[in-house]
């Protein structure tokens, strides 16, 4: 097996810290970067006038997202949206800013931010077109330091959703999550 440049005990340091945060398998953890686990089916949020609101939270960061559909509002449905790495891990071995980059509405969209990692990432997203299923999905990559041997974490977030103002208020049951969120290492 090779060992990525930043050394055995960064990959074991690295793929333990992913497997407390439950964010990766060892495996992904500890793979390249570029390198991607099969992806779950995909379930999706429905933002009606019930719910305009998603916030997502787990042991790597916190998600929201909204879009007003009650009194005045666009007919471009623009979502508002921030991401923030919460985890006090991540950022104890981040060792520089994060360069952030996202993008959604089948490639129409994109966002790039350099920003302090724990900082709250933020932009709005339109125009969509009702009852249409889109994806959002961003990575922060940073260097970080872990014992003693310099790497790169990759933080990665997938949002699936659609917006119909004229829904009953009830958003889709589904077994899986709207959202998924990842931590890879690699150099």
């Amino acid at each position: 097996m090779r060992m990525h440049t930043f050394g055995r005990t960064a990959v074991i340091s690295g793929t333990a810290l992913a497997m407390a945060l439950g964010a990766a398998s060892a495996a992904s953890a500890a793979g390249r970067p570029g390198h991607r686990a099969p992806a779950a089916a995909a379930h999706y949020f429905v933002f009606t006038k019930r719910h305009q609101g998603f916030a997502h939270r787990d042991r790597i960061g916190a998600f929201h997202a909204q879009v007003k559909l009650t009194g005045r509002y666009s007919r471009q449905y623009p979502m508002p949206w921030s991401f923030q790495i919460t985890s006090s891990k991540l950022r104890a071995i981040a060792r520089g800013r994060a360069v952030c980059t996202a993008s959604g509405l089948n490639g129409h969209y994109h966002d790039r931010h350099v920003i302090p990692v724990g900082y709250v990432w933020h932009s709005t997203v339109k125009p969509h077109r009702v009852r249409k299923v889109y994806a959002l999905s961003g990575t922060c990559t940073f260097p970080v330091q872990v014992g003693g041997k310099p790497g790169r974490a990759f933080v990665g977030f997938a949002f699936h959703y659609a917006i119909n103002p004229d829904a009953p208020g009830v958003s889709p049951k589904t077994a899986g999550s709207a959202i998924t969120t990842t931590v890879r290492f690699g150099r």
